[in-house]
């Protein structure tokens, strides 16, 4: 993918983040960056750069800054990272968040941002079985997913979350 694209992909994801915002009470700052494996005193670690271009097969993370921007703890937060069309999702990236005692799980997405669940995601499909068409349940593939979303419970007064997860580049 060039240079290009990226900026118009992370800038729709931005403008898109930025019209979901009730009343800017919440800022939103989305990064792309590129992980790479480097050796470092003998041993191999990872380091991020900005992802200003990328090549199928390497892994991106994508992190969301959130900021509650007012003196009010607002409640029933939803913070969604889309998943490019030109990436897919590695599973079991995105990393859950810790509030106090809650652990907030992140749920996912396979139809466009319409409806989210926790994992194990499922849905009926309909296939042929000797001779006869049923419906069966099948779970939805990672590489399937188009969004993840965190929802916290509050979010305190100028509280500030940051929530990743990770994707391959087609």
């Amino acid at each position: 993918m060039r240079v290009k694209q990226w900026w118009i992909v992370g800038l729709g994801l931005l403008l898109a983040f930025a019209l979901a915002q009730p009343r800017n009470e919440v800022r939103l700052d989305l990064k792309a960056f590129r992980v790479l494996s480097v050796q470092q005193e003998g041993r191999t670690v990872e380091r991020l750069e900005a992802a200003l271009d990328a090549r199928p097969g390497q892994l991106i993370e994508y992190q969301l800054n959130a900021q509650n921007t007012t003196d009010n703890t607002l409640r029933q937060v939803a913070l969604i990272i889309p998943i490019p069309t030109s990436t897919t999702y590695q599973a079991l990236s995105a990393q859950p968040l810790r509030l106090g005692e809650t652990l907030v799980v992140a749920e996912f997405s396979f139809d466009g941002g319409r409806s989210f669940g926790k994992l194990p995601r499922m849905r009926k499909i309909r296939v042929v079985e000797n001779g006869k068409e049923v419906e069966k349940e099948v779970e939805v593939k990672p590489e399937e997913f188009t969004h993840a979303r965190w929802v916290l419970p509050q979010m305190s007064a100028r509280q500030t979350v940051l929530l990743k997860l990770r994707t391959v580049v087609r």
